[in-house]
């Protein structure tokens, strides 16, 4: 199953860093010179004439990040172009193509700048055919050309495509790709993104594009990363090797506007649903793109996927700034939410981890309270480091807008142990002698038997451990209820009532 195909109207967007003043947006492109200039585009990455290419494109094109489609030899020369569908977002035109080859066709997605020059390109599918294929006559429509081509002639046998074979097109079958939000004051530049650290939480929501590349060795829960060692006040951190480690290959701000719209298109083709990761303490913004790729590739997850990363620290010191970033970033939350819901998304799952309940449970509740509210399909809650009177209190308001959900809690993590401790009062992430939180319309599991630590005080056992990833992902992508494993059995056990469910 690939993930990378899940976003194709986004790969194109991928392909280069935004940059808000170099695009134009173009209204009335001439059809001539565009159709023009996609012919000689890709029939320069067939030939790999960069002169070709360089003549059709925009300051701005990347040739670094065009992949180079290893079917276009098979597809042979281009013989003609057909324009299928301009969308103008704020500032730059999408233009859906069709290209025909002597032996086969190619679907590609653009970006044009200035009317007809070529900003960014994806070849969306290609068939390669085992007979030519010939093209009809061009008819007139209201002054505009049309291409159509004919399905008669010479038998048209399927031999290759891309859509069903990624490799043959280059596309890269391990990236997965997501839009993200966040509160934090970044800039991004040639897919870094740089914190301001004097100002590190701006308060407002920006929006962007994200593509995470999943290593060939990775282990399901795991994210691979390079060495790091600090030492005497000396760092030293190891080269990145795609093969080994997550790489970021892509990163992107966007325009609301932009990111609605996309977001819009991705919902046409997901059946509308979207999932929603809300990370928790001591997490950068990196660190956040790293756990929810990992988890939408553990998780093979088809729909949208939107993470919301909140301004925490990503210290372990800063813990009550990151309490204060979590109760700021409230309204944010529940501004992402109708934003999704607006866009087309009409079925919400949520998977928020440690202090990021702090930020969801109180924005779940301030929809609650509005007429025609955004609901949410699956709240799966890990670790709530929230206060467990707080917790209790608050759920039962944010449930009035939830159709089912799940809290994960264990006695033995040891970053809940702490925060307890600092806080001096238990959190509803924990599982105390008498049992864990129990709530009305709320399915409790304790996964203590799992262990009591697998990256430190990240204490991100949900994700890291498979057998639980596994239950979430019988949840969410399955729609399963309890019992979904056969080594999660309820407790107490029977003669004794039941009150919620272990892991063994």
């Amino acid at each position: 199953m690939r993930i990378s195909h899940f976003i194709a109207s986004l790969s194109w967007l991928l392909l280069f860093t935004l940059q808000s003043g170099a695009l134009y947006a173009a209204t009335s492109a001439d059809q001539t010179a565009l159709e023009q200039n996609i012919s000689n585009f890709v029939e320069g990455l067939r030939t790999s004439d960069l002169a070709k290419v360089k003549s059709t494109t925009a300051q701005g094109y990347r040739p670094d990040a065009q992949p180079k489609y290893a079917i276009l030899s098979r597809l042979g020369p281009v013989t003609d172009v057909k324009i299928d569908d301009e969308r103008p977002l704020s500032k730059q035109t999408i233009v859906e193509a069709g290209v025909r080859h002597a032996d086969g066709v190619s679907s590609w997605s653009f970006s044009i700048q200035d009317g007809s020059r070529i900003l960014a390109a994806e070849m969306t599918r290609a068939d390669v055919y085992g007979t030519r294929t010939q093209a009809t006559s061009t008819k007139k429509d209201g002054g505009r050309s049309h291409h159509g081509y004919s399905s008669s002639g010479p038998n048209r046998t399927v031999v290759q495509s891309c859509e069903l074979q990624p490799s043959s097109c280059n596309r890269d079958a391990r990236l997965v790709e997501f839009f993200f939000a966040t509160d934090r004051n970044i800039k991004i530049t040639n897919n870094v993104s740089t914190l301001d650290t004097d100002a590190p939480r701006s308060g407002i929501l920006s929006y962007g594009v994200a593509g995470i590349r999943i290593p060939e060795d990775h282990e399901p829960g795991q994210i691979e990363l390079p060495s790091e060692w600090h030492f005497l006040g000396i760092d030293y951190k190891s080269a990145t090797d795609e093969t080994k480690h997550f790489s970021i290959k892509r990163l992107a701000a966007t325009s609301y506007d932009d990111w609605k719209e996309l977001v819009k298109r991705q919902a046409d083709q997901s059946q509308n649903r979207a999932l929603v990761f809300v990370h928790g303490f001591n997490t950068g913004f990196e660190d956040a793109l790293y756990r929810n790729a990992q988890i939408v590739w553990d998780l093979q997850y088809q729909g949208v996927s939107v993470l919301f990363s909140w301004s925490s620290k990503g210290k372990v010191r800063d813990y009550n700034y990151d309490q204060d970033s979590a109760d700021i970033a409230q309204a944010e939350f529940a501004e992402l939410l109708t934003t999704l819901h607006d866009s087309g998304i009409e079925h919400i799952d949520i998977i928020v981890h440690s202090m990021g309940n702090r930020v969801v449970l109180p924005a779940l509740d301030q929809l609650a309270q509005r007429s025609n509210p955004v609901r949410v399909r699956q709240l799966v809650m890990a670790a709530p480091d929230v206060a467990r009177d707080k917790f209790m209190i608050q759920f039962p308001l944010a449930r009035k807008i939830v159709d089912g959900a799940t809290l994960y809690a264990s006695s033995a993590d040891k970053a809940l142990i702490a925060s307890a401790e600092l806080n001096d009062f238990p959190r509803a992430g924990m599982v105390f002698a008498t049992g864990p939180v129990l709530l009305p319309n709320l399915d409790t599991i304790d996964v203590t038997a799992i262990g009591d630590e697998i990256l430190g005080l990240n204490h991100t056992v949900f994700a890291t451990n498979r057998a639980v990833m596994d239950d979430i992902k019988l949840l969410l992508i399955n729609g399963m209820k309890l019992p979904r494993l056969s080594q999660v059995r309820k407790f107490p056990e029977p003669p004794l009532a039941s009150t919620y469910w272990k892991y063994q």
